[in-house]
């Protein structure tokens, strides 16, 4: 399968917009959120993230992309989790509370079938490496050096270390993940290493097909599955975020038929 194939059991890609080289996912034909879509996520596929924020809009400024961020999933028993590096370094969250929280809009990537069935994605793998980089914290110089290299056109040499960095920022830990995954087969940007690849090389690699925008339709009941806070901190109360507009308080009324689960 090719990169200009469409999806499998999706809908078409639209054609990329004249503000960004790279699409967005589109909004699912029958509106169907998160949780109707849940059971359909495969470990090694993608969340990618447009964000609100100043950070967030010079990320997608600086590489011609609509995306800033972006996070892997994984099948966990009857969980769908998300692993992740952000400001608070590499960590894993329930995908549930990530597409609930997020103040963006949350676009799903599906791995293509033949990278998956014919045995290039290890999953064992995969999970071996993400796990390993738990706890390393957020590569905020790393980032700043991206930008700087985006915008001189340079990159790093291509080649990487096998020793876990000091610190990583998001793709430059999903990029990793994925050649431990497939023995440097799935390497999103073959003239760069790791940490000269952003979100949007995820998206033009022609290892993923986009699925549909998420959203959440727990009735922000996924946003309150909080871990245990930390002693010392206080817990937050948490408005509900479902990738359109913030809910008010009295909106968020308990759904006993909407799933927690991530």
């Amino acid at each position: 399968m090719s990169a200009a194939d469409p999806p499998v059991n999706g809908p078409t890609p639209p054609k990329a917009s004249k503000r960004w080289k790279v699409h967005r996912a589109p909004a699912h034909p029958e509106q169907k959120t998160y949780q109707d879509l849940r059971e359909q996520i495969r470990t090694g596929d993608l969340l990618l993230f447009r964000g609100n924020r100043l950070l967030s809009n010079a990320i997608e400024r600086l590489s011609d992309s609509p995306y800033s961020h972006v996070a892997i999933l994984a099948r966990w028993q009857s969980r769908v989790i998300a692993f992740q590096a952000d400001e608070g370094g590499v960590a894993i969250l329930p995908a549930s509370k990530m597409v609930c929280r997020y103040q963006g809009k949350v676009d799903w990537w599906s791995l293509k079938p033949h990278l998956r069935e014919g045995g290039v994605f290890k999953e064992d793998d995969f999970l071996n490496a993400a796990l390993t980089m738990l706890g390393v914290k957020y590569g905020y110089l790393n980032l700043l050096a991206l930008g700087l290299r985006i915008l001189l056109g340079r990159t790093l040499n291509p080649k990487d270390a096998h020793a876990t960095p000091d610190s990583l920022f998001c793709s430059q830990f999903v990029s990793r993940c994925f050649r431990a995954a497939s023995g440097d087969v799935l390497d999103v940007n073959l003239k760069a290493n790791d940490a000269s690849t952003s979100p949007s090389d995820f998206a033009t690699s022609g290892f993923f097909e986009s699925r549909c925008a998420l959203y959440d339709g727990s009735n922000g009941q996924a946003c309150q599955e909080m871990l245990e806070t930390p002693p010392g901190k206080v817990k937050k109360d948490v408005v509900p975020w479902d990738g359109k507009t913030r809910r008010r308080r009295a909106d968020r009324s308990a759904d006993p038929k909407s799933g927690l689960r991530g």
